[in-house]
């Protein structure tokens, strides 16, 4: 059974049946997190924050990994629509970005640019692809690994390809690691079909 960071080590060390590599797994469950939140985009992992801005720029939260949907928080909740820098620049030069109801925005750095950027406060609801929160010994589980610890071990076998060059098992791990994130893509898809709606967790920029 893995339930737990230190149960998700042994395990991969079992598999391995590499005692030697204890003190480099952490370094294999980093990695595979690392591929998690370059590849994984899920349900799961999205997050409804709330901020309050009467300029150009609101910082994104710490955790942020992409972009879904930005709204004001008004009575008709009305959608921004995302543009990119360029076009960002293009509208500022016709309009000298004149504060005004914002309709855009577009992400810069660590920020998201409003535009036209408002001359006062803005309510804004943002759902956003959160990061994967990392396990570690002060913080033994979370919500991926709960739900699949399958795809957390199998992940993290892949990660000691370089001390597994001849093991004919990494072929098999990453056909079931395959196999396990497209289950993972067809639910949280299906899950987000117009008849569930979408289930968000709140918190603040």
């Amino acid at each position: 059974m893995i339930a737990s960071y230190d149960d998700l080590c042994a395990q991969t060390a079992d598999h391995l049946n590499r005692q030697d590599l204890t003190t480099t797994i952490p370094t294999f469950v980093q990695l595979a997190e690392a591929q998690f939140n370059r590849e994984l985009r899920f349900r799961d992992m999205m997050i409804r924050a709330n901020a309050t801005s009467d300029a150009e720029n609101v910082q994104l939260p710490d955790d942020w990994l992409e972009h879904y949907s930005l709204q004001l928080d008004t009575s008709d909740g009305t959608f921004l629509d995302y543009i990119s820098e360029r076009e960002s620049n293009q509208l500022k030069a016709i309009s000298g970005n004149i504060g005004g109801f914002v309709e855009f925005y577009t992400l810069i750095g660590n920020a998201i640019e409003l535009i036209p950027a408002p001359g006062d406060n803005v309510n804004l609801k943002m759902v956003y692809y959160a990061r994967i929160p990392s396990l570690s010994t002060l913080a033994p589980s979370n919500w991926l690994l709960v739900k699949s610890p399958d795809l957390y071990l199998y992940s993290t076998l892949l990660q000691a390809e370089p001390y597994l060059k001849n093991d004919q098992r990494l072929t098999l791990w990453a056909q079931l690691r395959t196999a396990i994130v497209e289950a993972m893509r067809l639910e949280s898809e299906a899950s987000l079909r117009p008849r569930s709606g979408l289930v968000a967790k709140v918190r603040a920029f």
